[in-house]
């Protein structure tokens, strides 16, 4: 199924944080989840997932998973199961961060969404974050 303009902007968003705020670790890869990537590689499947931003630095030392939501995608229960997913991942890992860029209509949406979905993980130390198209947040 084609992305929607929209989405692809918010993945676009997603990427641009992770260059922004990691691109000071070294040999990090990022990887997207587009028609065409430019990096090359498509994101692995993460429990059953594919994300739409992948990335980590090599050795590990964080691990990024990002997702595009639009408003009504955040309504769905595969988007829940999905963000759960992620989220039960990055528990494992050192130093995980999950990035879910939103149209900023769908801000305070997304970040009651990914504290709730949130709440079993809450002991980790995986940050969340909110990106509302106005600004990053953590919920």
């Amino acid at each position: 199924m084609p992305e929607s303009a929209t989405h692809a902007i918010l993945v676009q968003a997603v990427i641009a944080y992770v260059e922004r705020e990691f691109g000071d670790l070294a040999n990090i890869a990022v990887r997207e989840d587009a028609v065409r990537p430019l990096r090359g590689e498509r994101p692995p499947r993460v429990e059953g997932y594919v994300p739409d931003v992948y990335a980590m630095d090599v050795p590990t030392t964080t691990t990024i998973i990002g997702e595009a939501k639009t408003k009504r995608d955040l309504e769905t229960e595969h988007s829940r199961k999905q963000i759960s997913a992620f989220l039960s991942y990055l528990s494992k890992t050192p130093q995980g961060v999950f990035v879910l860029s939103v149209p900023w209509t769908a801000g305070a949406i997304a970040r009651r969404l990914v504290a709730e979905i949130n709440l079993p993980f809450k002991g980790t130390a995986t940050r969340t974050i909110v990106l509302d198209g106005t600004s990053a947040s953590k919920p």
